[in-house]
């Protein structure tokens, strides 16, 4: 497996794969064996595999990308970077094939860059993804590659011969939970030994890194912020700062540890939130934040806006 990878390609059309309705996808079924699996990780690594698979067709097939890549030629280059293959296109090609490619406002070119080579390069970028994913949660190592691209390219396919979509996702679900419960634990034990992390009793760590000079809120003011919110091991799952557009909410429309750690701030403020996952989405998650997820927030607190009930 190749572990040399740099960035997190974002959906490209917009299409949030997380905890979206499915795509009703029209792929004729294919016939294959079913897999026998001689090890947990064996079966483990179908699963994140497949349902990885069953994802990108669904964000690459769906209603803003259909016709615009082949499958196939994703499935390839998916495969032959997992698998060490030899790649027809090289991995410092991909941004510019995909900004030749790729306009604005989601329409194609085709003049200078086959479809065959685009989706070529989405299948290197998904398999980056991958294995970025992997290794910021430390089981790269512990992955059958066989039984992970098989079980990409039976996901792809929708060929649930071997285990149901609802098995296969229930399987990772349960693998994740119980590791991200591990490591939120075991990383906010370490986070504390830090001289410049404080806890309060709840269990909020924070980090001051710039103190306001502001007001504090109260629990009905508005709060202009800007943040970026990422799990423990440096997945962002969002951010107001790309887009230069502050958020605002009321300390009473957040999760617990931001409503905490909200009021102890002063407006001008840049904090950085450890929250335990019993003061975030707890033990179900939400939408792309797994279940017993520790979070990791920087936020800077722009304004407060004092609650006017006239």
């Amino acid at each position: 497996m190749r572990t040399s990878f740099g960035y997190f390609f974002l959906a490209l059309f917009f299409f949030a794969c997380n905890g979206e309705e499915e795509v009703d996808v029209d792929v004729d079924p294919v016939e294959v064996p079913k897999h026998v699996f001689q090890s947990f990780e064996s079966k483990i690594s179908y699963c994140i595999g497949f349902d990885n698979g069953f994802t990108i067709t669904q964000v690459y097939n769906g209603p803003n990308t259909t016709s615009k890549f082949f499958l196939s030629d994703i499935e390839e280059g998916l495969v032959a970077y997992l698998g060490n293959g030899e790649l027809r296109v090289g991995i410092f090609e991909v941004d510019s094939i995909l900004e030749l490619y790729l306009g604005e406002n989601g329409e194609v070119d085709e003049s200078q860059v086959s479809k065959t080579d685009a989706s070529y390069a989405i299948g290197l970028i998904e398999a980056q993804t991958l294995v970025g994913s992997l290794v910021g949660r430390g089981i790269d190592q512990a992955m059958d590659i066989d039984f992970l691209i098989k079980g990409i390219q039976d996901g792809m396919y929708n060929r649930q011969n071997t285990l149901s979509l609802t098995e296969i996702r229930t399987e990772v679900s349960k693998y994740y939970s119980e590791m991200n419960l591990v490591m939120g634990q075991s990383f906010l034990t370490e986070n504390l030994k830090n001289e410049s992390v404080s806890s309060t009793e709840s269990g909020l760590q924070y980090e001051i890194i710039k103190r306001g000079t502001g007001i504090s809120p109260n629990l009905t003011d508005t709060c202009i912020v800007h943040y970026t919110g990422r799990t423990i091991d440096g997945r962002v799952f969002e951010s107001t700062v790309p887009s230069s557009i502050p958020a605002e909410f009321t300390p009473l429309g957040v999760i617990p540890g931001w409503k905490e750690g909200l009021l102890l701030m002063k407006a001008g403020g840049s904090w950085r939130f450890f929250i335990p996952y019993e003061l975030a989405y707890g033990e179900t998650g939400s939408g792309p934040i797994e279940p017993f997820s520790t979070l990791v927030f920087d936020l800077d607190l722009l304004e407060v806006k004092r609650f006017n009930p006239e």
